[in-house]
């Protein structure tokens, strides 16, 4: 057995100067007493966390996942992401999206791999850098196509396309966790997707709208899609947060948390390519003219520093980063430090900054 002391981030609470036993990849024991006869690692005077989840990511660096799906899990590992889904956006082609799911199979159970996001095809075309590929409804044959690979483990669609509601049933009967945005959904439609099954919004507060209604009196202001899924019970929300706090505000943050609680609330990168500016975390791209974000340049270790230096703890940093988002797609056994759990663990300073993949 090999042991750990230092400042344990468990999912309640900082253990100062505690110990984490750890055997055959797996924690056998955490608490104020050492397990054995001897600690192994000293990391006293610094965090001991669990690896970060992060479960929408394009691209690391100057690669994509639909390129170099083995070269993207690297880039993010050594970035403190010890288990990861790769996403594949609606502009994907069919069969290039299939031999995407198909490297996926083969790189889990051999790298930070688990599985795949499909964002899309069938999403709202407004929304979203780029139309692409974005199917006006959902064709069975190919999301069938898509089910049968047996590695998507969330997939993005929006509530407002015709047929959506019976395609979220079919991929929630299939083991897949079904999510929603790009989106304008009315309320009633965003509750029919969360009865068919949705249970993650996509980078809520990004590519989002309004569906307004005829009838609304002037001078109101109808409810949008954000405020319709943060009325839903139990589903996860995904949230982009940059250092400059562009894809989400700090204030939205804080009302995401205070409406559904830290516990549904999971911190992503949404890497996406570069666009050359490494000054900033976020991609900036012009379309019609006009400025838009096309995902960020973020790799985990940041978003758990830029949560900690807006205030957040070590425990709800750890919480967003990790333990929220193995739940949201049912990694029961890994996203925080407790025993039985996979000794996926990063050493952290006291700034929160990743110091080494343990």
């Amino acid at each position: 057995m090999k042991i750990y002391q230092g400042d344990v981030v468990t999912k309640d609470a900082v253990l100062r100067d505690g110990y984490v036993g750890v055997e055959d990849g797996r924690i056998v024991s955490v608490g104020d007493n050492c397990p054995g006869n001897g600690v192994d690692f000293d990391c006293r005077g610094r965090y001991i966390a669990p690896g970060f989840v992060d479960i929408h990511c394009h691209a690391g660096g100057a690669l994509m996942a639909y390129d170099d799906p083995a070269g993207v899990a690297a880039y993010h590992r050594a970035h403190g992401t010890t288990s990861m889904l790769l996403t594949f956006y609606r502009d994907v082609p069919h069969e290039k999206r299939l031999w995407c799911l198909e490297r996926v199979g083969e790189l889990i159970g051999q790298s930070s791999v688990v599985g795949a996001h499909l964002e899309g095809p069938v999403l709202n075309a407004n929304f979203g850098t780029g139309s692409g590929n974005a199917q006006p409804r959902p064709d069975k044959a190919i999301y069938d196509a898509y089910i049968r690979t047996g590695v998507v483990r969330q997939w993005t669609t929006s509530p407002e396309v015709e047929g959506v509601a019976d395609m979220i049933r079919d991929i929630a009967a299939a083991g897949i966790v079904p999510a929603i945005g790009h989106s304008k959904a009315s309320y009633a439609q965003v509750a029919a997707a969360h009865a068919a099954g949705a249970r993650i919004v996509t980078h809520i507060f990004d590519a989002t709208g309004v569906t307004h209604d005829p009838a609304t009196m002037g001078g109101t202001e109808d409810i949008s899609f954000d405020e319709a899924c943060m009325l839903m019970d139990d589903m996860f929300y995904e949230v982009i947060c940059d250092s400059a706090w562009v894809h989400v505000k700090r204030e939205k943050l804080a009302l995401l948390i205070k409406t559904v609680g830290i516990d549904r609330v999971v911190a992503i990168t949404d890497s996406f390519l570069t666009d050359g500016n490494e000054e900033r975390d976020i991609n900036i791209v012009m379309e019609n003219g006009r400025e838009g974000l096309a995902g960020s340049k973020l790799t985990m270790d940041r978003v758990a520093a830029n949560l900690y230096d807006a205030g957040y703890s070590p425990v709800d940093v750890c919480k967003m980063t990790a333990r929220n988002p193995a739940a949201a797609v049912g990694l029961a056994d890994r996203g925080e430090i407790a025993a039985g759990k996979k000794a996926d663990l990063l050493l952290l300073g006291g700034d929160m900054r990743l110091l080494q993949v343990l």
